[in-house]
């Protein structure tokens, strides 16, 4: 018995031991911010949270780019305070944020390989899929055949299309292409995906129901001149009501070239299913 309860005692030792270990492995990194410069955090993969310790820390994604996080001091001499980011491939990165008039460091850039590391249990989202699933199954896409008759709509030699639809459990993914004819280079100001209805009523404003992408295998930001875009969109499921269709709408940053591909319920429902 008295062997038993000794045995007992080991396991719980051990594990009390390797849940220590667990949160050791999750590393913290000195950061110093100042309030007239501004400091950037590179991550291996998009960001898909910011969480900061107080109001004193300013925070905000560097526009067109998705893994880079642009942070200063709101005022100067703050106390301590922390920063916490969460990326697509479910890595979480915390910070000691510190205020300094000439920071060490203004560009810090985390290698994936050390972050993994430090944090070998990825984070789960509530779709239960990494950056890693949905890069595969976006690297699937781009290879596959047009499943879809092309739908597409263009303007001044610049065209936005749809290739194909596609389903992997409450995701869906959209292969979306951008085509310039033209030898001037297409700055895209945004992409996105909104509901719509059908018809607009004379002073009524048609309502709008932005769709917004968490995953995208490129971030869409320039076409340049004779040359084809391509790229995979991942959205929350969704199916669209009677009286409205879903929009994809693309704005040319400083130009007159904006385009609309309207797809219909019926185009939708033909999403075909991942492996």
């Amino acid at each position: 018995m008295k062997h038993y309860k000794i045995y007992l005692i080991a396991i719980v030792l051990t594990m009390i031991h390797r849940m220590l270990l667990a949160q050791d492995n999750i590393r913290t990194y000195p950061l110093e911010i100042t309030f007239n410069k501004t400091s950037s955090l590179i991550f291996p993969t998009i960001i898909k949270s910011v969480d900061r310790g107080s109001k004193d820390v300013l925070a905000q994604k560097a526009k067109g780019m998705g893994n880079v996080l642009q942070v200063k001091a709101a005022r100067i001499h703050f106390p301590e305070t922390s920063l916490t980011i969460i990326t697509a491939d479910g890595i979480l990165h915390q910070f000691t944020v510190n205020y300094a008039d000439e920071p060490n460091v203004l560009n810090l850039s985390l290698d994936s390989t050390k972050v993994r590391a430090w944090n070998d249990r990825p984070i789960l989202f509530e779709n239960e899929m990494t950056e890693s699933d949905f890069q595969k199954h976006a690297n699937y896409i781009l290879k596959s055949r047009r499943q879809l008759k092309f739908k597409n709509t263009g303007k001044y030699k610049v065209a936005l299309g749809l290739k194909g639809i596609f389903i992997k459990n409450n995701t869906i993914f959209f292969h979306v292409t951008g085509k310039n004819t033209s030898n001037i280079n297409y700055t895209i100001e945004f992409l996105r995906f909104y509901i719509r209805d059908n018809k607009r009523i004379k002073r009524t404003a048609s309502q709008e129901v932005e769709i917004k992408p968490f995953f995208t295998n490129v971030e869409p930001e320039e076409i340049k001149g004779k040359s084809i875009n391509e790229w995979v969109f991942a959205l929350d499921k969704f199916t669209i009501p009677e009286a409205k269709h879903l929009v994809i709408e693309m704005f040319e940053h400083n130009g007159g070239r904006h385009l609309f591909l309207p797809i219909k319920n019926r185009t939708l429902v033909k999403a075909r299913a991942l492996p």
